[in-house]
């Protein structure tokens, strides 16, 4: 089995001043963007979902 690459390339998405407001609101935590690896991001954005 292969090892997965260690330095993938992260993907940072700054946040909006609305967006800080609801993480700080949920978490109590200041987050001036995220960061995500391609991989990490995609499935965020398309899940793969499996039928049974």
């Amino acid at each position: 089995m292969e090892k997965k690459n260690q330095e993938q390339k992260q993907v940072r998405i700054e946040l909006t001043e609305e967006q800080r407001q609801k993480i700080r609101e949920a978490t109590g935590k200041d987050a001036a963007a995220v960061e995500f690896t391609a991989e990490e991001l995609e499935q965020r954005i398309a899940p793969a979902r499996f039928v049974t």
